[in-house]
């Protein structure tokens, strides 16, 4: 750390010393259909069990994906697969595969590998997020092994509204957005669109050229991100009966930065991602079922579609070598839930759900024909809310889950796979005491992940054999915490966790030979590890205009069975602080900084160095709806990298205007 880095975080430590995290925001455009309650959210006895990031804070921070905006979070670190230039958020240390992302409810990723480029999805019409961590509501349906993301969309708050912004950014960068809306007394209607597109990003000048990246222009950053989405709801009489539908496109292009580290034995990449579109229409809705009860069900269908281009060079221009090809991903999915409530005799909060999916993935190379892998996943849950006495109350749930395999076909021998099938029962409990201004907390509970068409299927380039025998990963949470006030003006939060993971699933080296005498690999159910940490965290608002907060996160992950294979992309330590200043009346300043550890990059031992991350942001509100927004991110140029030979960007700026009415 440099002497222009001290003073900053010095400026910062300061804040948080005569201030605490920002003043806690309401949304207040709130897509209430869209919400997964925590169980013990109704009232402060259940408000430690998630994280909750609102999309005021997500625009105050430009944190622009819902990547980014989910970091925000307590727990939460941002990491990137560079070999597919994916945004991935880990909870806990648990994976997008392991916590899954959903949008108003409703599951958002891809059918073959159960990951999504959380980079790609905008927050632009996000209302919040939140983040369920371990002990989460049955109710979210199969493989919340670690948790669950939910991102909760805006509806219209007046009988007309209409918002827009425009900006430009570091790297020949543009963004622009606009959404409308109307709401009358038996019905709401909105419309919106987002686009972000930029020609690279720059590294940091503290970079050292390699064969692959001479520094500056980050070579095959380029990206284009351009979000659709449609919604109309129909609220008989005014009352809490309603019926919505809506329909999201989120149509990209980008690159792949190539390989740009030391290691030898890594051969560099030169792919292109020509398409990624992901279309989704749903259904949503709540009926009441007389003076308590409640009835809400869910039904979607999305399509994937994916082009992979994998060129000889860092021209992109042929494809004549071996390694040179074009992957074709068609995928879609559909399914829905049922879920429904009632409050009875007093003291019980019950809750049930059922879910239905099929995921069906369909590639191939251009060239050669199609292979088809298609899943059902199905679960049943429920849960209920007790109040024991007038300060403690039980929240105990189950839930059976299970996956079947319809269709695999083998693109090697040109047979179907053998079918296989999983079942899991997960139960948990909680028991919340509230005391004045907070409550103490003590969860534990059993998740369950089935393994992904991926998992099971894939060659992996011809560098793998396939596992249609794996079994799913489970789960073990234990968890003690407290949030609420802790002096004037002062609140905070700790939480001490422990998880176990078993029949995890890793890679095994040197399983077989291929017919050129190069070793393959082979995922297996192999592992045991653990995952154990504390979370602190504070807020202090001494005055309306001015709040701080700071967020520290100990992680200790350890592979029990297999030490040597290495857990990954999540630092041991990570410190958040921020100020929210409100200057003069109409100007906002958020200065911040972020602390990431070193954290291991590949299973085999690979490091890469901590760093700290300082930003400034700030907003001004003009007359009649206008305002401006600008600021630095990574404010002293800071060379660093989420995954080793992939570095991140340098020191970027933004600036940009926005209109509300």
């Amino acid at each position: 750390m440099n002497m222009r880095q001290g003073w900053m975080i010095g400026v910062v430590t300061a804040g948080l010393l005569a201030g605490g995290t920002s003043a806690q925001e309401e949304a207040s455009e709130v897509f209430s259909l869209g919400e997964v309650l925590v169980v013990g959210t109704e009232d402060p006895a259940g408000e430690g069990t998630a994280a909750q990031v609102t999309g005021e804070q997500a625009d105050r921070r430009f944190r622009r994906s819902v990547g980014e905006a989910a970091a925000l979070a307590p727990g939460v670190t941002l990491a990137r697969v560079g070999g597919r230039n994916e945004a991935m958020a880990y909870v806990r240390g648990y994976d997008t595969r392991q916590v899954p992302l959903f949008i108003d409810g409703i599951p958002v990723y891809v059918p073959y590998d159960g990951n999504v480029d959380m980079g790609r999805l905008d927050t632009f019409g996000m209302s919040g997020l939140s983040i369920a961590k371990g002990f989460s509501p049955v109710v979210y349906g199969p493989n919340t092994l670690g948790g669950a993301i939910n991102v909760v969309s805006r509806r219209p708050s007046q009988p007309e509204e209409l918002e827009t912004r425009a900006g430009v950014f570091s790297g020949e960068g543009l963004e622009g957005a606009v959404r409308g809306g109307l709401l009358r007394k038996n019905g709401y209607a909105q419309a919106g669109v987002s686009w972000r597109e930029r020609d690279h990003f720059r590294v940091s000048d503290d970079f050292r050229g390699v064969e692959t990246e001479d520094g500056g222009r980050r070579e095959n950053s380029d990206s284009r991100d351009v979000q659709i989405h449609a919604k109309a709801g129909w609220t008989p009489g005014g009352g809490e009966d309603e019926l919505a539908a809506g329909f999201m496109r989120q149509d990209s292009e980008k690159g792949v930065p190539a390989y740009a580290g030391t290691d030898p034995g890594t051969v560099p990449r030169y792919w292109r991602y020509t398409e990624w579109v992901k279309n989704s229409v749903y259904a949503v809705g709540h009926k009441r079922l007389g003076q308590t009860g409640y009835v809400k069900p869910r039904l979607y269908y999305d399509t994937y579609e994916n082009t992979l281009k994998a060129y000889d060079d860092d021209t992109y221009t042929t494809q004549t070598k071996r390694s040179s090809w074009t992957s074709i991903y068609d995928d879609y999915s559909f399914g829905g839930s049922v879920e429904g409530g009632v409050v009875a005799a007093e003291r019980h909060d019950l809750r049930a759900a059922a879910h239905y999916k099929q995921d069906v993935h369909r590639e191939h190379n251009a060239g050669s024909p199609e292979a088809t892998f298609k899943d059902e996943t199905w679960a049943l849950g429920a849960e209920d809310r007790v109040a024991l006495t007038e300060r403690l109350s039980l929240s105990a749930g189950l839930s059976v889950e299970g996956r079947r395999s319809l269709e695999a076909d083998d693109p090697a021998t040109g047979e179907a796979f053998a079918d296989n099938d999983n079942t899991a029962v997960n139960p948990q409990a909680g028991l919340f005491y509230a005391v004045t201004g907070g409550v103490w907390r003590v969860t534990a509970a059993r998740k369950t992940r089935f393994p992904t068409l991926k998992d099971r299927y894939s060659y992996r380039l011809g560098t793998a054999l396939p596992n249609p025998g794996l079994d799913p990963e489970q789960a073990l949470h234990f968890e003690a915490g407290y949030e609420g006030r802790l002096a004037e003006a002062l609140s905070g939060r700790a939480s001490v966790f422990y998880s176990r993971l078993d029949d995890t699933i890793q890679q095994v080296d040197d399983v077989a030979q291929d017919e050129d005498g190069a070793w393959l690999y082979q995922l297996r159910n192999v592992g045991e590890s653990e995952n154990a940490g504390v979370e602190l965290g504070a807020v202090w608002t001494p005055a309306e205009e001015f709040a701080a907060g700071v967020d520290y996160l100990y992680l200790h992950r350890e592979n029990i069975e297999n030490p040597e294979i290495r857990l990954t992309d999540v630092p041991e330590h990570s410190l958040k602080m921020h100020v929210d200043w409100q200057v003069v009346s109409r100007v906002m300043l958020t200065p911040s900084v972020e602390y990431n550890s070193s954290r291991y990059t590949t299973t085999g031992g690979t490091k890469v160095d901590g760093f700290w991350l300082c930003h400034v942001d700030a907003q001004v509100e003009l007359p009649h709806g206008f305002g401006l927004y600008a600021g630095i991110h990574n404010l002293f140029d800071e060379n660093y990298e989420l995954g080793e030979g992939y570095p991140e960007e340098g020191r970027s700026f933004y600036l940009g205007a926005e209109y509300r009415f």
